[in-house]
């Protein structure tokens, strides 16, 4: 007789899109009431959100939370980048030997590869989610860049050739096709990068506009998320600091999203150079759940100015979920995306002159989009389709 599945999840990290997938999966397993037994470790602080996806749930009882010690979380995130792989994959498989799996998922194979490759065997088949392939971006000249590149590519081979790695779900789907040549032993799904829906009402997203304060004839550029030098917000300044003073006074900047004391600061300094003209909305802290709809509902224009970024963001599926254009770097798998698919403008985000003239382009009315095929984004990354993607191949 075939062995009941198994399945171990396994993340060390919890904040932003980590908690999300984690709660996609652990969500569709129990309104599904699929068969078998799913074991999710993962840090301490997770556990509230696991009570609440399965407290009451008929389809909950063979799903259970097994939290990793602060000490290991501490050990392995306190590692340096060449022994955190090795670490982070030890860690694994000890709760593998103890939990006995048929099957476990890295929520973040990006970490493991050095250590699927190198590291101890593991006793039962592997899968990985994969956000941030670079392999096939087009180097940066000087040996430095190309030796790293190689690098990497080498690690990235070793882990792919390994027996015990069964699946690796992609997040950039423009990776598939070479990680495929790459793999004799893989195999390779491109991933949808979830977004839950929430069905809102005008009076709400009214609401959240009165209590930001958000003042009449502007048009509203969200700039979402984790808030660090990653997000563009510094050369976004400099950008509106150089618009023309009638336009200045069209523009509305929501920044939402945690931030830390030090960069905040820094932004702060940015700001008071850009002056009064311009309307900042500030919201520090983590949104969740639904108001993170809210907010783009709210929004004219979603911000992707990412600098140099790999893989997808979900910010542009949410801004998709609510019909909204983007503006992005047109850098990577997010610039290509965002100018294929006609999906709003791109533009090189590592200088402001670049930003400010997109910008000036949108207050003058010439950033043309397509509304089908955000809809059709949208509908590609759904929380269902993601976590069905995944279970149908472990």
């Amino acid at each position: 007789m075939n062995r009941a599945k198994k399945i171990l999840l396994f993340d060390t990290i919890i904040d932003g899109h980590h908690a999300d997938y984690l709660t996609h999966l652990i969500r569709y397993w129990v309104d599904k009431r699929l068969a078998g037994e799913l074991i999710v470790v993962t840090q301490q602080a997770f556990q509230p959100c696991f009570q609440d996806l399965t407290d009451g749930q008929p389809g909950a009882g063979n799903v259970r939370f097994v939290p990793i010690s602060p000490s290991d979380i501490e050990a392995v995130h306190g590692a340096s980048m060449l022994t955190r792989s090795f670490k982070e994959w030890n860690l694994l498989l000890k709760y593998v030997q103890t939990y006995q799996p048929t099957h476990a998922l890295l929520m973040y194979f990006d970490l493991f590869q050095l250590a699927t490759w190198l590291g101890r065997s593991a006793p039962c088949p592997i899968s990985g989610i994969y956000f941030r392939p670079d392999f096939h971006y087009k180097q940066n000249p000087g040996f430095k860049a190309q030796l790293n590149g190689f690098r990497k590519k080498v690690t990235l081979k070793g882990a792919l050739r390994q027996a015990t790695l069964a699946n690796v779900f992609c997040l950039d789907h423009s990776a598939v096709e070479g990680l495929r040549q790459l793999s004799p032993a893989a195999k390779i799904w491109p991933l949808a990068d979830p977004v839950e829906s929430y069905t809102l009402t005008p009076a709400e997203v009214g609401a959240l506009r009165t209590k930001l304060g958000i003042e009449s004839g502007r048009q509203v550029f969200l700039l979402f998320g984790y808030l660090d030098e990653r997000k563009g917000i510094e050369p976004l300044l400099e950008a509106v600091k150089e618009l023309p003073a009638d336009r200045q006074k069209a523009v509305c900047l929501v920044l939402a999203g945690p931030v830390q004391p030090a960069f905040q600061e820094k932004i702060e300094r940015k700001l008071a150079e850009v002056g009064d003209l311009v309307q900042v909305v500030r919201v520090f802290r983590e949104i969740k759940g639904r108001e993170i709809q809210l907010f783009f509902e709210l929004a004219d224009y979603a911000l992707a100015l990412y600098q140099k970024h790999v893989g997808m963001a979900s910010v542009v599926v949410r801004a998709a979920v609510s019909r909204k254009p983007v503006l992005a770097s047109d850098y990577g798998y997010l610039g290509h995306l965002v100018q294929s698919e006609q999906l709003g403008a791109v533009a090189d985000t590592t200088e402001p002159s670049a930003i400010r003239a997109m910008v000036e382009r949108v207050l003058a009315g010439k950033i043309p989009y397509s509304a089908e095929n955000l809809q059709k984004l949208a509908d590609r990354n759904s929380d269902v389709y993601f976590a069905e993607t995944i279970f149908n191949h472990l």
